[in-house]
């Protein structure tokens, strides 16, 4: 099984915030052991040349087949982290993302393969996070740009 490690490097990347009613569609984050640690938004790595809205628009294509509409900025943040002691520095363009096709909010799961890991993206509530009953990255997401 492999393992991800954040890169050491300044990573800018862009992430889509999708609604669906009270559910955010959202990437289960594991630790090593395969146990949930929180969930985050779908998007990736900006390419250089790349705009932040392009390179969500190309994330959503390779990691779900699926496109998206023109994505709406939020927000930009600067994330720092750690998973598993590995230091993370990510830039994050932030986007309201919307499915091109209705067909896919009836979807209740999705996963793809990256890098050898596989993820599995689920519909989230986002009671789950005010509640406290999991973690929603970058950390601050939900009290700065989620109602």
């Amino acid at each position: 099984m492999s393992v991800w490690r954040p890169p050491s490097i300044v990573r800018p990347i862009a992430i889509g915030i999708v609604r669906r009613g009270d559910e955010l569609l959202l990437m289960v984050v594991r630790s090593d052991d395969g146990a949930i640690k929180g969930y985050r938004p779908l998007g990736g790595s900006i390419e250089f040349g790349e705009r932040a809205a392009d390179a969500l628009k190309r994330e959503f294509i390779e990691e779900l087949g699926l496109a998206i509409a023109e994505p709406a900025l939020l927000t930009v943040l600067e994330n720092l982290y750690s998973h598993h002691g590995a230091a993370g520095h990510e830039i994050v363009f932030v986007f309201e993302a919307a499915f091109a096709d209705d067909d896919a909010y009836r979807r209740e799961s999705f996963s793809y393969e990256d890098g050898g890991v596989r993820n599995d993206v689920h519909w989230v509530a986002l009671a789950r996070f005010r509640a406290g009953d999991a973690e929603l990255f970058p950390t601050g997401l939900l009290a700065h740009f989620l109602p």
